[in-house]
């Protein structure tokens, strides 16, 4: 074992078994030699789930087109957004993904697979599977080692800017990163701890985990002997080892496990995969389509996932942690696609305080893939946007909005009395409409008298709180960071 990286010993290969009783099935070198070396997608594992799933089967000719699509939308530079839209929603009808029953999906794992050939390949130290496709990357580094984060930072900007780098990256939807240091409450390092990306053309925000949810560790699988032997083995260890530091290192407590318990664990990554990710689309000034994509923190996602909850328990008040300044209207967007995926015969109102609040709400959904409209000119009456404080069923009987007698779901964005989330708005809509669900977030505003440390910038249209790094100003390109999240190159104040 003497030739092993500290990092090797202490994190990958215990993240590996760790990540077995997750119920990721480990392929050793030999079982990924039969892959398509330009995707590193699993072809006959692909076909067989795909197959399973969808409880057909497939003719050659269909499943060499399927893989030739899915090839073809990975060389796109688009920032993957074909094949985003192909693993969620399928390809001609053929599901790849079982979301809902995540046990009728094969999720596997590998160590130091190769992605590329030439001068610009690489190789993650740990590859995650969903029904052959590798939709995630893990990077591990010893706390010991200076650079960490901002090296693997800079590298996978190096990576997106080459096509086969490009292929790669764009297939794994996520990309996470543990150096397996504990996050220490105040301390702004963003070389230090656990992180998660999706990769983007230029810059993009890196988040860090925070799991607040310690119950889904009580359904980790038991220890599998016979797994463990393999996975030890193929990453160059003949016997396990039994000092006091292996010991420890295998603990579900340890930060790297609690990561991927939090972005890993087979719902959480198939949650993650459904609404996780956004794709924005907006025009500069000059006239130019850019296309930008976001992902939701830890935060966001965990509200979002309360929210299948509230609703299968049948609650019609249901309260959703803020969303962060950061990305908010991609966690909006993601809500209201959850929403019309859990009511599909539900109408939604979102309710502004002004007609400038609602224009601008408005912009943000359409950039988001959201079709909205004014309630006066919704075509589908699906998802509809309301400019009021009060009296909102006077306003739904002028438009004829008051005959519907379905299910209603009024979403009140704001915490705050002026955007109409006042006890008044909220018992008038109860009185008007008892079987509503009424939808309030929580606060997300910066308090008065917060410390001068605490500052706002707006980019590209969005508003980021985050804290200055002193310390790490020169280092590292400014980093900033807010609510665990950190956003490089914002330009100096």
């Amino acid at each position: 074992m003497a030739h092993l990286r500290r990092e090797d010993l202490q994190i990958k290969v215990p993240a590996l078994l760790y990540l077995s009783r997750l119920g990721y099935q480990y392929l050793t070198g030999t079982q990924l030699r039969s892959r398509d070396r330009n995707t590193n997608i699993l072809t006959d594992t692909l076909r067989e789930t795909a197959e399973r799933i969808n409880g057909t089967r497939l003719t050659p000719e269909d499943f060499g087109r399927l893989t030739g699509d899915l090839q073809s939308q990975l060389d796109a530079d688009d920032l993957g957004k074909q094949f985003y839209g192909t693993i969620r929603n399928g390809w001609n009808g053929l599901r790849l993904i079982d979301y809902e029953h995540p046990e009728n999906n094969l999720f596997q794992s590998a160590s130091e697979l190769a992605c590329g050939s030439g001068a610009g390949s690489f190789r993650p130290d740990i590859t995650l599977f969903v029904n052959g496709l590798p939709l995630a990357m893990i990077e591990v580094k010893s706390g010991v080692r200076s650079g960490g984060l901002l090296t693997e930072y800079d590298r996978m900007q190096e990576r997106i800017r080459s096509r086969e780098g490009r292929r790669y990256l764009q297939c794994a939807q996520i990309w996470a990163f543990s150096d397996d240091q504990e996050d220490a409450a105040g301390r702004f390092q963003p070389t230090e701890g656990t992180f998660f990306a999706t990769v983007m053309a230029d810059d993009f925000p890196v988040y860090a985990v925070r799991e607040t949810h310690t119950g889904i560790y009580s359904r980790l699988l038991p220890e599998n002997r016979e797994e463990e032997c393999r996975i030890l083995e193929d990453n160059g260890i003949m016997t396990r080892p039994h000092t006091r530091s292996f010991q420890r290192s295998l603990s579900p407590r340890k930060p790297t496990h609690r990561m991927l318990t939090s972005l890993f664990h087979p719902e959480r990554f198939l949650f993650l995969l459904r609404y996780g990710i956004r794709y924005i689309q907006e025009t500069d000034p000059a006239g130019r389509e850019l296309v930008t994509r976001r992902m939701l923190t830890t935060e966001q996602l965990s509200g979002l996932k309360a929210l299948t909850g509230k609703a299968k328990r049948g609650y019609r008040n249901w309260t959703v942690p803020s969303c962060g300044a950061a990305g908010e209207e991609a966690a909006n967007a993601s809500m209201i696609t959850l929403l019309q995926e859990l009511e599909p015969e539900a109408r939604l109102y979102w309710i502004s305080h002004d007609e400038t609040e609602l224009r601008r709400e408005q912009t943000a959904f359409r950039f988001c893939g959201v079709p909205c409209a004014r309630c006066e000119k919704a075509a589908d009456r699906q998802m509809m946007f309301l400019a009021t404080e009060s009296d909102l069923k006077t306003v739904l009987q002028k438009t004829g909005e008051d005959r519907f007698t379905g299910r209603r779901v009024f979403i009140l964005p704001q915490p705050v009395p002026k955007y109409g989330q006042g006890t008044v708005l909220l018992t008038e809509l109860r009185k008007a409409y008892p079987d509503a669900v009424l939808i309030t977030r929580t606060t997300n505003r910066i308090p008065e008298g917060s410390p001068d440390i605490l500052l706002s910038a707006r980019t590209d249209g969005t508003l980021y709180y985050y804290a200055t790094v002193q310390q790490e100003k020169n280092r590292t390109g400014c980093f900033r960071m807010t609510n665990g999240i950190f956003i490089r190159h914002i330009a100096d104040d």
